[in-house]
Order: C-alpha cells, then structure tokens, then sequence
C-alpha cells in the first residue's frame, strides 16, 4: 500500500489486472474525479475535495510522474465524468475507476448529455499519445446522434496498459452507419489490452467499421500489441461490418496476437469475415479465440492471419499456429 500525506493508503494498492498499480515516485499525487460532487475549483487531491472533470484532473498531473487520477461515481450514475475529447499526452500518469468492475463501468467518460450533434468534438474521444500509462476499470462511452464517423480511443502512445475498460461508441444509428466509425484505434506499439470489453451491440451496425482498427492508412504502424481474455460485441445489419481490420500495408507490423479473446455477433446478419487484413501487414495471431457470426474469420486464406486452438468447422494443428480462413 502506498501512504499519501492525507492518510489515503487505501487507493495507493488498487488492483490492476493481474496486479497492482505501479509503485509512485516520490512526488507523485493522487488526483480525485468526481461528475456530479466535484467541484471545478477544487483541489482534487483528497477524495473529499474532487474536481469535477477528467479534463480537470489531467491539468493537475505532471508528466512523468506517476501521478494517478481516481474516477469516483455513485453506482449507478450514466456519466460520472462528463467530459470534452482529450489528448492524454503526459507519460506514466494513470487513470483508475473506483467502482464496480463490471461492463460499462459508472466509472464513466460521457460527452455531455446536452450535446448530440457535435461528433468533431468527440473524436477521437481520447487520444493517448503518452507512454507507460495504466488505465483500469473505467468506461470511455459516446453515443453521438451526428451523421459522421467517429473513433473512442486512439492509441498512439507505446508500453500503455489497459485492464478491465470497456470502450462504446457509435451507439447511435447515424454513426453505426459510418465506414470510418471505430471503437478502438491502435497506431502504437507494445500496449497491452487485458479483460476489456471493445465494443456495443445496442445499435445496428450497417457500415463497414470494425471494433478495432490497426493503423490509420499513414506510417502509422501498430506492432507488438496484445489483447488478451476480451470480448468485442456487435450487432451487424450488413455483412461488410468487421471486428478487426488493417485495411492497408502502412497500417502493422512485425505481429499483433489475441489471445483467449471472443469475438460476438449476436444479429442474424452474418458478416462475410471478421478480419480484413491488408497484404504487407505484418503477422496476425489468434491463440484460443472464439468467433460467432461470421462466415469465416478471413474471407480467404491468408498468409498474415494465424490461428492456435480448435476452431468449429475445420481441424486445426492444435498446439501450432496455422494460417487459414477459419469457419465459424
């Protein structure tokens, strides 16, 4: 446990994933976030003194730090931190959820519910461009009305962890619609994804989006990324709808895995493939991933995309990673 000068041990040991919060350095802080008890001049530095907003909390870390911001809610509040995009651009500087680690945190980052038709300024939702920042049990939610694309989280940034977040946007018709609307977008590197929840199946998807998508069609190549133990829901009225893709060469390398992950569309619509992954995309592995409501997991056999484990439909080498399209 970690002892703050308030005498706030109790949140220096919050669990993280499979282990704990990394130890801070002697100057970093707690930063306490509060939606609806926060108050904007307040010092956030005691759980009884929360700012209101994420926005507000991020000022107060310094970068490099270690400094760890404490999302608080009531249980059952739809936007605990109501909030505008942000850039989250401060090295080893942490964001926590001190609620139920359940799906759809009330640890949560909503826009305003005011704001419906303002997708500009909510994309990408966040930004995180840092390196060596820890994000657990905390929810990323938009559901904008405006007929545009929109992303949630873009990673940028490299060495980042992410434990236990649930990340859902598009969860209105109009962006559902869009090609370019994507839940998860990775252009770093060597980010860990551990029981993450990427993804929604309360709207219709009918573009050809995807709950995560690799690189942006620039140099912005993602390599070494693991996912491990997540689930990716959706629910697909057209068969273009993916849950992964790289749809060009600048868009990965070297290898990506998913291991132990599930993939779940629970619409009747069967989408053609899961995976669109470009040629020149590096190595794509699936160790023990499961897949429904799909075709196949590529549309054809591909060299890139490689699959561990029993898959329905097809006799897979257990034990070797074999590349293949994958019946569902």
């Amino acid at each position: 446990m970690t002892t703050f000068g308030d005498g706030v041990y109790q949140y220096g040991g919050v669990p993280i994933g499979g282990g704990m919060l990394p130890a801070m350095a002697p100057n970093a802080r707690p930063v306490f976030v509060h939606g609806s008890l926060g108050l904007a001049g307040a010092d956030g530095y005691t759980p009884k003194t929360p700012v209101k907003t994420l926005t507000q909390a991020y000022a107060l870390c310094t970068d490099g730090a270690g400094d760890v911001v404490y999302i608080m809610n009531d249980g059952s509040s739809t936007a605990s931190v109501r909030d505008a995009a942000l850039v989250w651009a401060k090295d080893n500087c942490h964001i926590v959820g001190l609620c139920s680690p359940a799906i759809n945190q009330r640890a949560r980052i909503t826009p305003p519910t005011a704001i419906t038709d303002d997708i500009d300024a909510y994309t990408p939702f966040l930004t995180l461009s840092a390196s060596g920042c820890v994000i657990s049990n905390v929810s990323w939610f938009q559901g904008q009305s405006e007929n545009k694309a929109s992303v949630g989280v873009k990673v940028t940034g490299s060495r980042n962890y992410f434990s236990n977040v649930s990340i859902i946007t598009g969860a209105s018709a109009s962006t559902a619609a869009q090609a370019a609307t994507y839940q998860l977008q990775v252009t770093g590197g060597e980010n860990v994804f551990e029981k993450c929840y990427i993804g929604q199946d309360t709207i219709n998807r009918t573009g050809a989006n995807a709950n995560v998508r690799f690189g942006s069609g620039a140099a912005d190549v993602a390599a070494r990324n693991v996912f491990r133990d997540c689930i990716f829901p959706l629910y697909a009225s057209g068969n273009t709808t993916l849950f992964v893709t790289a749809t060009t060469a600048d868009d990965a390398s070297r290898w990506n895995l998913f291991e132990r992950c599930t993939f779940l569309n629970t619409s009747a619509t069967a989408m053609t493939a899961g995976i669109v992954w470009a040629a020149g995309s590096g190595k794509l592995f699936l160790k023990d991933c499961g897949f429904y409501g799909c075709t196949d997991v590529t549309a054809a056999d591909s060299s890139l995309v490689f699959a561990q484990g029993p898959a329905s439909g097809v006799a897979v080498e257990v034990g070797m990673f074999k590349g293949i399209d994958i019946a569902a």
